[in-house]
């Protein structure tokens, strides 16, 4: 077996697959949480609107200013979404995915792990979150607006960043709202 076969030919992008499926992975979470995030805005999708996701929030156990969270959690989803869309700001919109979903896990945590029948599991949110911490360490690839940025060429460290600010705004939802 030759060396070359080890290695990418000269003129040949070796990132290309890569940077495709990053692009696939940031337009996925965006659809899937942006929609998400368009239900509890404006009860688009058969969603509930603000007033129904805050009574939802309810019966999750927050115990106050749910109508504020609501806002706040609908707000992250479609900002959040449309920032990983479009591939700009990445960290940030990668971060306000993964708090939402981190939250989500939090208080589903207790009715176990699958989702099934009514049973509130968490294996969604998990499958998201993942998602939007992978592109957080990953940065968006080159087919995005934030290629040539800082955090496009060092996406490690700002999303370290990014994850502290996810982790830190998840914990603060939990102690001030629940």
């Amino acid at each position: 077996m030759s060396s070359d076969t080890a290695m990418p030919r000269p003129g040949r992008d070796s990132r290309a697959g890569t940077d495709a499926g990053l692009l696939l992975l940031r337009l996925a979470l965006a659809c899937v949480v942006g929609a998400h995030g368009l239900q509890k805005l404006f009860g688009a999708f058969g969603g509930s609107g603000i007033g129904g996701f805050a009574k939802v929030l309810t019966g999750y156990g927050f115990t106050s200013g749910t109508t504020l969270l609501a806002w706040v959690t609908g707000l992250s989803e479609t900002l959040g979404s449309i920032s990983l869309l479009v591939g700009v700001a990445t960290p940030v919109g990668a971060s306000a995915v993964l708090g939402v979903a981190v939250n989500i896990i939090y208080v589903r945590a207790p009715s176990g792990f699958f989702l099934s029948g009514t049973n509130g599991g968490f294996e969604f949110q998990l499958l998201l979150a993942a998602i939007a911490l992978v592109l957080l360490f990953t940065g968006s690839g080159r087919f995005s607006l934030d290629a040539g940025t800082p955090w496009g060429r060092e996406p490690i460290r700002y999303g370290l960043a990014g994850l502290a600010l996810a982790m830190a705004m998840s914990a603060g939802v939990i102690l001030l709202f629940r």
